[in-house]
């Protein structure tokens, strides 16, 4: 990433118009009684703020009947999609730090907040990173008879045409579109984007041969992936893929720097009991080391991980202010 200046926004914290009535009332509200009640006592909820089917949403839903076995009360999964987001992560933050509303939340969320001036939280400081649950390596990908055999041709070509060469992504501020700035920061190119709305579109574009390349994530593409539609130039993580092994990282092709992936968390309001975030991150660590979650998580295309709670927390902060430096460079705003 960019070297940045540490960033501490000292943001005013402003209610969500007509947000979270239902939510917050689904919630429930402790009552005094029910103050020193050992937790977990009653149903817990998982907000999705995307549509079901999604990414988000599928994982939701691996994770809650496993939760709902390891701590034997009801986890119900909710969508309340809107803004990217936003409207979820909002309602969510603004809920009693109980552990019974939790926030299923993409690292979008770091990014709204570093794109959009006007989002009614900070997505940092309003809440508890519980764990980072998976993550998905974003990548390079071209048509499967691109004359563009590896990562060294893609960028010559770049050089050769300044801004000619186009990429397509899932959309304006999101990871691999940030990732597809980076791409070019670091190899000194500049290259025209194109977002689609949502990650299928951006690749069947390629496989059409209306954009010459993607910027994607693994879970994304996977099934075009194995079905020989598209080839990989490079992944950007530290190592090679599980799901990609015979592909080379950035990193190996000498980009030693250019690291992006995609990932899945889970957060509830800030403040929340350590005992209560500890029993959470307890039983989401181990439930993510099963051999039959693991596989179904990596069927996904995405690759369980598990973090403590403040690592998780702090890995947040860091990338929080990695996308603001990018954003500001880039002058990527929300649109």
């Amino acid at each position: 990433m960019i070297p940045v200046k540490k960033h501490h926004p000292d943001r005013r914290r402003r209610a969500v118009l007509g947000a979270g009535v239902g939510l917050a009332a689904g919630a429930g509200f402790a009552l005094p009684a029910q103050a020193q009640e050992a937790f977990p006592s009653r149903p817990i909820r998982i907000v999705v703020g995307f549509v079901a089917g999604g990414v988000s949403d599928v994982l939701a839903r691996l994770v809650a009947p496993e939760l709902q076995k390891a701590l034997g009360v009801s986890v119900l999964v909710e969508n309340r999609p809107g803004a990217s987001g936003m409207i979820a992560a909002g309602q969510v933050a603004k809920l009693p730090a109980d552990g019974y509303t939790l926030y299923m939340a993409p690292n979008t969320h770091l990014i709204n907040h570093a794109i959009n001036p006007n989002t009614p939280y900070d997505s940092v400081k309003d809440f508890t990173g519980i764990t980072l649950l998976t993550t998905t390596p974003n990548m390079l990908v071209v048509k499967d008879d691109s004359p563009y055999r590896t990562v060294a041709d893609f960028v010559a070509a770049a050089r050769a045409k300044p801004g000619e060469l186009s990429y397509a992504t899932s959309g304006i501020g999101t990871t691999v579109h940030f990732a597809g700035e980076l791409l070019a920061y670091q190899a000194g190119i500049k290259l025209n984007h194109v977002p689609f709305k949502g990650a299928n579109q951006s690749i069947e574009a390629v496989v059409a041969g209306h954009v010459p390349a993607s910027v994607s994530a693994v879970s994304s593409s996977i099934g075009f992936i194995r079905g020989g539609r598209v080839r990989v130039l490079g992944v950007m993580a530290e190592k090679r893929s599980a799901l990609l092994p015979d592909v080379p990282t950035f990193r190996e092709l000498g980009f030693k720097d250019l690291l992006s992936d995609t990932w899945l968390g889970l957060l509830g309001p800030a403040g929340m009991p350590p005992a209560v975030s500890g029993r959470l991150n307890a039983e989401l660590t181990r439930i993510l080391q099963t051999a039959e979650f693991r596989e179904k998580v990596l069927n996904t295309g995405n690759e369980p991980v598990g973090l403590g709670l403040a690592a998780f927390q702090a890995q947040m902060a860091r990338e929080l202010d990695g996308y603001i430096a990018l954003a500001k460079s880039a002058a990527i705003k929300a649109q």
